[in-house]
């Protein structure tokens, strides 16, 4: 069992903000299949984090679906455990930074598409885009993360600061400092990728904002994320009460 200095509202609020994470990317479409995953750490806690057991599908994720786990990659609380390479993804991820309190890795279409383009994101391609400016990284693929190297890889690019990191013939990696924030990156960095993608199907030249223009619009985009998150987040939680009743329990 968890330790009994670990508040159990902390636990159980953290439970349901990762099932919500779950079962509103589903909405989206941006699962694949029961894989990829998402790891919450417990406040208080910089040990221990949240994490899905492997095997549900997200639109049917329950709060009883989400385990605790430390550092070390064991389940301290819960039923289940998670696949091996959401133990090495995330455990390193946050060990490397402990402000990176919530991590999304998804396969999500159009952000994966544009991870294997040879040019990459366009930071300065659209208004959502250029939210991103100067917070990307981009890593080659290395293969299933099933041991400490490939994790501790992907953990130097988020200690550098980055908060979202495109693997190159895979996927994404988005965090935040909470459910709500890493939400708010997740749509938006998926929402501008489809963008790009559309652009570039046109075949025409694309207009790319200045530099400077795409450094002020991350500066605003950072200044109002920590209000503009949970507003965002209660609406997609009011949706799943709508559609999904007992949907937290």
């Amino acid at each position: 069992m968890a330790s009994p200095t670990v508040d159990k509202n902390v636990l159980a609020q953290g439970r349901e903000d990762l099932v919500a994470l779950f079962r509103i990317s589903a909405l989206h479409g941006y699962n694949e299949a029961i894989d990829n995953h998402f790891s919450l750490a417990v406040d208080g806690h910089d040990d221990l984090f949240l994490l899905n057991a492997y095997g549900p599908h997200w639109s049917e994720t329950r709060t009883s679906d989400i385990v605790l786990v430390d550092l070390d990659g064991n389940v301290v609380d819960g039923t289940g455990s998670g696949a091996i390479t959401a133990m090495q993804i995330h455990r390193q991820l946050h060990r490397a930074r402990p402000d990176a309190r919530c991590i999304m890795h998804t396969h999500m279409p159009y952000a994966s598409a544009v991870a294997c383009t040879k040019g990459g994101f366009n930071e300065r391609l659209t208004q959502n885009a250029m939210s991103f400016y100067g917070t990307v990284a981009t890593l080659s693929y290395g293969g299933q993360v099933e041991g400490d190297a490939e994790g501790l890889r992907l953990a130097k690019a988020v200690a550098k600061g980055a908060n979202v990191i495109f693997l190159q013939n895979h996927g994404v990696i988005v965090i935040g400092k909470t459910p709500a924030q890493a939400w708010l990156r997740t749509y938006f960095l998926e929402r501008a990728c489809e963008v790009q993608v559309l652009a570039q199907s046109t075949g025409d030249e694309l207009v790319l904002a200045p530099k400077k223009v795409a450094q002020l619009t991350n500066s605003q985009w950072e200044k109002n994320s920590d209000e503009e998150a949970p507003p965002l987040f209660a609406a997609m939680k009011r949706l799943l009460d709508r559609d999904q009743p007992r949907w937290n329990r």
